[in-house]
């Protein structure tokens, strides 16, 4: 097996694997900079005269801050632009690590799962994973917190499972908790449990209830602080690959990407980056993701909704392209199935700025699409046609047609998604088809997801082990289960219990009261026969009560 490190994407030639230096290939003059350390490769495999992009990795050498240079000067020479380092890169004191899980993937569809083949390629490459039993020794390297290491519960994730996804012989697990530490002195730690092996009542999404100012929000920005490594946990948590934040809110204070990675800049200790060298770290570090009302550079603006998605129509689009040499299903096509189960639609559209037609997006015309995009009307949103003529939406299915799409583009296997009180916008039935099309999601990633939620029709379509409840009593904040069994309960009840309406005085209460003081205790009846056709059951109910005696006990049957 051939390793080979070129300055060129013209490999088709020589077989075997190719490290390309990040930049090569793309409009930036200079490879990623990781704090002084230049370590990132995109590899491409050669086989059969085809060249095909497997991934990014990481390739550090101990002792040496820029890789490339040290493998151009010790590799032999083929051409001018391509030079065999097989011998001298199996040699070297060095680690690499592949950025993403479906690095893994794709050199497992390569090497057929062949465990030798996987095991020479990850041995030369000396794969984190693969030598997983030297990761202590690794970490003493020098930039290894700056390069391989940054980012934290990912890197973790990757090192366990890496090698296995290669071998195919990994399994998602199906049960685990994510054990958060006090958020505040005044709060209780919180437990989420998710559990998939279940045959009903699936717990993939976690709810988080509770009243206004119990902390929901709070809690939901320190699982973030957390995963990105912002924030210390004593726990140890389950390995989610991305992490993607959700919340239409004017009110929100999540974390943009670029807010995210500012803070990891400044817990490196390194200066203040300028614009453009903030915009390459976006698109270099893919770990995080926020979908939200704030832009590119944190400001809030009410049209980057439908700005961003048709960006991320681009970002299916140009997966797609890149994928389909391994990968039958595509992120279009999940897209569409995922958005018809809450409208009726044939095709996804983009306006052109040319001449305001209406452009179709499908999966089968890549050339198309690729000499058009630079003509789509992105402040214009996507479309969604029906007999050729754009349908219209309603508010909630707006926020889906922004939502869904974002979901699609960033989502990776074994991601976890945050959304916060998605209901804001959402009429009950799109509340229903939410959760709906979030399970399909869901389920076909093996991701996971917590939702800060008001919605008692969100609570019925979650298990209560898949609830926290939290509540605030003289200043500090308990995290409880529910009493009951809120999956498929009835709405009432949840209400009452869940989001403890039971226990809550209500405004109809205090005019029946006020009129029962008006009318007198004595005239019950009368008043029961004069208005029993103007007030629901719960108030009838509630006046039918103040005639009972407390002193007489009654059974029911």
């Amino acid at each position: 097996m051939k390793i080979y490190i070129s300055k060129s994407l013209s490999i088709a030639g020589y077989e075997g694997f190719h490290l390309v230096q990040d930049h090569i290939g793309t409009n930036f003059e200079n490879p990623w900079d990781d704090f002084g350390y230049k370590v990132t490769f995109k590899l491409y495999h050669v086989s059969k005269g085809e060249s095909n992009k497997v991934g990014t990795l990481k390739l550090l050498i101990n002792g040496q801050k820029y890789t490339a240079s040290y493998l151009y000067e010790k590799g032999e020479p083929l051409s001018k632009k391509i030079f065999d380092v097989t011998e001298v890169i199996g040699e070297l004191e060095a680690v690499s690590l592949g950025e993403s899980i479906d690095y893994y993937q794709k050199l497992s569809f390569v090497l057929g799962e062949n465990q030798n083949k996987v095991d020479s390629l990850l041995s030369h490459l000396h794969d984190a994973s693969y030598l997983i039993e030297n990761t202590v020794k690794f970490t003493k390297f020098d930039g290894y917190d700056e390069t391989i290491g940054r980012d934290g519960e990912t890197t973790k994730s990757l090192i366990r499972k890496g090698y296995h996804v290669a071998l195919g012989t990994y399994e998602t697990e199906t049960i685990f908790n994510l054990q958060l530490d006090e958020p505040l002195e005044t709060m209780d730690p919180i437990e989420f449990r998710f559990n998939t092996s279940k045959e009903i009542a699936k717990t993939n999404i976690n709810l988080l209830i509770g009243e206004n100012g119990a902390g929901k929000s709070y809690v939901l920005k320190r699982i973030t602080e957390v995963i990105s490594g912002v924030h210390k946990n004593s726990h140890s948590w389950p390995f989610f690959h991305k992490l993607i934040v959700t919340a239409y809110s004017p009110f929100e204070s999540f974390y943009t990407k670029t807010q995210l990675l500012d803070l990891l800049d400044k817990k490196h200790d390194q200066p203040k980056r300028k614009r453009k060298s903030k915009d390459r770290r976006n698109i270099q570090i893919n770990k995080y993701a926020y979908i939200g009302f704030k832009d590119n550079r944190s400001n809030f603006n009410l049209d980057w909704p439908k700005e961003s998605s048709v960006k991320s129509i681009k970002s299916i689009m140009k997966y797609d392209r890149e994928e389909n040499w391994w990968n039958e299903d595509t992120r279009l096509k999940t897209l569409k199935d995922t958005l018809s189960l809450c409208m009726d639609f044939d095709d996804v559209a983009v306006k052109l700025i040319s001449t305001g037609e209406y452009y179709k997006i499908n999966g089968h015309k890549i050339k198309s699409f690729n000499e058009r995009k630079e003509d789509f009307d992105e402040k214009a949103g996507l479309f969604f046609l029906k007999n050729e003529k754009p349908i219209s939406l309603s508010s909630g299915q707006e926020i889906f047609s922004y939502m869904i799409p974002s979901l699609v583009a960033e989502i990776e296997d074994e991601s976890l998604i945050i959304i916060d009180e998605p209901e804001l916008y959402l009429h009950p039935t799109l509340e229903v088809a939410l959760i709906n099309m979030l399970k399909k999601l869901l389920g076909e990633t093996k991701s996971s997801a917590i939702i800060a939620t008001h919605s008692p029709l969100i609570a019925r379509e979650v298990a209560r082990d898949g609830i926290v409840i939290l509540k605030n009593k003289n200043g500090y904040t308990s995290a409880v289960k529910p009493e009951i069994q809120t999956f498929g309960e009835s709405l009432e009840i949840i209400i009452g219990e869940a989001f403890e309406d039971f226990h809550t005085d209500k405004p109809f209460q205090s005019e029946i009261d006020q009129l029962k003081q008006k009318e007198g205790l004595d005239n019950i009846e009368s008043m029961l026969s004069k208005y029993s056709t103007k007030i629901g059951d719960e108030a009838l109910a509630y006046l039918f009560a103040s005639e009972v005696d407390d002193n007489i006990d009654f059974e029911v049957k």
